[in-house]
């Protein structure tokens, strides 16, 4: 008699694995959140805001409010009460937090969205003094993108922050002065890994994807004024089949306020490094010998008072900000410009 076979056990409950992508939440839009378990979720003391990964996770949100370290990926950082403005009445005392996040060795970059109403008290002629953003990386104190630090209305810009691994990726330093202003601050952090496709390539503080977009100048607007001691590249990805791109002014140069283009002090457009010292753009040109652009006008020749299109090109697309000491922040002073990539002919 053949021996029996021996018995297959069967489970009846299977493992189910999905990508942790980021999700958009149902309670609001605009807002990220991170596909994960249920059970993550809670414990990462986060809400769920609906279904994802075909309902088998959920989009899980995180904000925080009080300094300390940030250990989930899409994690936003809050004023307590956000969109109700603090620091606005009463007695206002200095305080400096800092929030840490947490990095890994397959962590290269963090990436900070300053979201809607980030708005700090602003620079004096230029020099952030009261409130301030510093950012760090690891341990140290060097800051990153050749900036001191950035204040005033920073709503709608970004910025990565390069850190090759190191743990904490970096610390983000929110400080506000003792002066009675209404601040708000809604900051989305993002932990980039190093094989990731949002990874922005090296030396690029802004990085800008799609065939088009619009580039601003930190603490742009009306009461707004170009911050000091800047140095940082803004790059666009190179889209497939685009040899060059062009740069225009956001809005008419006539009776706009503020002015889309407002960098240095001459009153015409000005083009070469010996006319815009204190501040300018550095738009590379393979038939411009002098790529760099200052004065009340965004121009392809020298002292026009009208502004016209710069054209930019290169192995990589990038714009050059530099700003100094000399560039006395004057209100309104900045810049609003629209991007185009051009198909190669």
């Amino acid at each position: 008699m053949a021996a029996p076979k021996d018995a297959k056990a069967f489970s009846l409950f299977s493992v189910v694995t999905f990508p942790n992508d980021e999700c958009t939440t149902v309670m609001d839009t605009t807002m990220r959140g991170l596909c994960i378990t249920a059970e993550e979720c809670t414990d990462q003391g986060g809400t769920a805001s609906g279904n994802c990964a075909s309902g088998f996770g959920v989009c899980c949100f995180t904000t925080v409010t009080e300094p300390g370290t940030i250990t989930n990926n899409v994690t936003y950082i809050q004023n307590e009460g956000f969109p109700t403005a603090v620091l606005g009445t009463g007695t206002v005392t200095a305080a400096t937090r800092a929030f840490t996040v947490q990095g890994g060795e397959n962590i290269c970059q963090v990436r900070f969205d300053f979201e809607a109403a980030t708005v700090f008290e602003g620079p004096a002629a230029g020099v952030c003094g009261g409130d301030q953003d510093e950012i760090t990386v690891g341990q140290t104190s060097t800051t990153i993108g050749s900036f001191q630090n950035l204040c005033g209305t920073l709503t709608g810009q970004h910025i990565y922050v390069e850190n090759d691994g190191a743990n904490p990726a970096a610390t983000l330093n929110i400080a506000t002065s003792d002066t009675v202003l209404a601040r708000t601050w809604k900051i989305l952090v993002r932990t980039i890994e190093c094989d990731s496709p949002a990874k922005a390539p090296g030396g690029c503080l802004q990085y800008f994807t799609g065939s088009s977009g619009n580039i601003q100048s930190f603490n742009v607007g009306t009461t707004g004024a170009l911050i000091d001691n800047l140095l940082y590249s803004v790059c666009l990805r190179k889209e497939a089949g685009m040899c060059s791109y062009t740069v225009r002014e956001a809005r008419s140069a006539t009776g706009a306020t503020p002015d889309a283009f407002s960098v240095g002090a001459d009153a015409a457009g000005r083009i070469a490094l010996a006319n815009c010292a204190g501040a300018h753009l550095v738009i590379p040109n393979s038939a411009e010998t002098s790529p760099e652009y200052c004065g009340a006008f965004l121009v392809n020749e020298d002292s026009e008072s009208t502004a016209s299109p710069v054209t930019g090109n290169g192995a990589q697309f990038q714009i050059r900000v530099v700003t100094t000491a000399a560039n006395a922040g004057a209100a309104g002073s900045g810049f609003d410009l629209i991007y185009s990539q051009v198909g190669c002919s």
